[in-house]
């Protein structure tokens, strides 16, 4: 089919989503902070398990879980990025990447315990760097490969939103199987001891590392 010299003006609705896909760290910025008293607290085993279960239910891409083990229990915002299909799909990549690596025992600090660990997931600006690109040539490779202008144009002569979004997810796959990086994050989880439960510091680190790299 021969492409119509029109502008495409579906950017900037798949960029809304895009958008809403990197705004789920903006939650992040409202956590409250908190004067953490230097009293250690509570028995190192108990933290460990609270350790484990969060990078267990990482790796399973249970974030429901994940927040329950943060201090604040933040919402991590992934089940409301499920509902778009472009944001599932992202996700589900970057919890299918998650492995991680304990280092060495947990040791005290002022404020509670702490232990260092190594994660290593998806880098998500590796597939969305040249998304844009990769995005118009996926439109204009299905308008030259569809053989009815209803299967690309709707009643009011405007593109079918099915079929953008099939080419926006045509082009998000192409990207995780060609573009995708994994990073390895090393950092410390700093624990501390409230209401008889041990609670993981959400902090900017670890942060960075729940969502393949995104809060900068």
């Amino acid at each position: 089919m021969k492409i119509r010299k029109r502008k495409i003006g579906f950017f900037s609705a798949f960029f809304g989503i895009l958008g809403g896909l990197l705004a789920m760290v903006g939650i992040f910025l409202a956590l409250s902070s908190r004067e953490a008293s230097p009293i250690l607290a509570g028995q190192p085993e108990a933290a460990g398990l609270r350790v484990q279960t969060m990078l267990n239910a990482l790796q399973e891409g249970d974030y429901e879980t994940v927040s329950g083990c943060l201090y604040g229990t933040p919402d991590l915002g992934m089940e409301g990025q499920a509902a778009e299909a472009m944001g599932q799909l992202f996700w589900d990549a970057l919890g299918d990447s998650f492995t991680y690596e304990i280092l060495g025992d947990f040791h005290a600090t002022d404020s509670g315990v702490a232990l260092d660990v190594s994660i290593s997931a998806l880098d998500l600006s590796s597939v969305t760097a040249n998304l844009r690109e990769r995005a118009q040539a996926m439109l204009e490779k299905h308008i030259e490969e569809a053989e009815d202008p209803s299967d690309v144009y709707d009643a009011n002569n405007d593109y079918r939103e099915d079929f953008v979004m099939n080419a926006l997810l045509a082009a998000a796959r192409e990207a995780l199987a060609q573009d995708a990086k994994t990073v390895t994050w090393n950092l410390t989880l700093n624990l501390i001891h409230e209401n008889g439960q041990w609670w993981i510091m959400p902090e900017q680190d670890l942060l960075k590392a729940l969502t393949g790299g995104i809060l900068n």
